[in-house]
């Protein structure tokens, strides 16, 4: 069964930092898959001159690590750091599932330390019940799939095996170059995906392979995600 597969993030390498290399999976697979954002993270940068400027690099960034994937991709254009739990936020975040369609939805973890982070999590949860509802307002129209929600985590309950896309997925995140050179102006010998791979590689090292990331499933009226929806 062919599966439509939305990773529903905050900000432009959210996604290729938690959970690119399942994404790869799932796309060798055979399966489709969409990308959302929240925000454009306008504010990601000290040397860009303006928040409108970074926000469409970092855009163009996204789209070109999106490529690897074949993934299209939804920008929402929140503020970075001003997302918030209102009406508007809950309608764009209900179309953006609506789009997708998902069988699967991957977020934040709603612990993460980002405000922008556990907003993005706590919005796709608290609108997952209305995907199929008539009467909420949204900008699409309701869908039939009953998504399935999973959290990425330091160190979740399930781990994926992605070894053998780890270069790739480190190459989706070198696509961001605006954050790394702004990571590198803090930590000069600490780039991204250096950091991102040491640690896959500790997950690795817990889950018995060499790279793997991890996830959480959400529960809901005492319903659980199938694990086994997982690459």
């Amino acid at each position: 069964m062919d599966l439509n597969i939305l990773a529903l993030f905050a900000h432009p390498d959210d996604v290729e930092c938690s959970c690119a290399g399942t994404l790869l999976k799932y796309k060798q697979a055979g399966h489709k898959i969409y990308i959302a954002l929240t925000t454009s993270g306008n504010t990601g940068s000290n040397v860009i001159d303006s928040r409108e400027e970074i926000a469409a690099i970092r855009e163009a960034e996204q789209l070109e690590a999106a490529k690897y994937l074949d993934a299209e991709v939804m920008f929402l254009r929140y503020e970075d750091e001003g997302l918030f739990d209102t009406p508007q936020t809950r309608r764009s975040v209900l179309t953006a599932i609506r789009w997708a369609n998902p069988d699967v939805i991957f977020t934040h973890h709603p612990e993460d330390f980002s405000t922008d982070h556990n907003m993005t999590s706590k919005l796709v949860t608290e609108v997952l019940l209305s995907v199929g509802g008539n009467h909420h307002p949204a900008d699409l129209p309701p869908i039939h799939n009953a998504p399935q929600v999973f959290f990425a985590s330091k160190c979740g309950k399930a781990f994926v095996d992605i070894s053998d896309v780890i270069d790739t997925k480190l190459t989706m995140l070198r696509c961001h170059k605006s954050q790394v050179d702004w990571i590198l102006e803090f930590h000069p010998e600490e780039e991204l995906a250096s950091l991102v791979a040491a640690e896959d590689h500790m997950r690795g090292i817990w889950s018995g392979c060499r790279y793997a990331e991890s996830f959480d499933a959400h529960k809901i009226l005492g319903y659980c995600a199938d694990y086994r929806l997982l690459p």
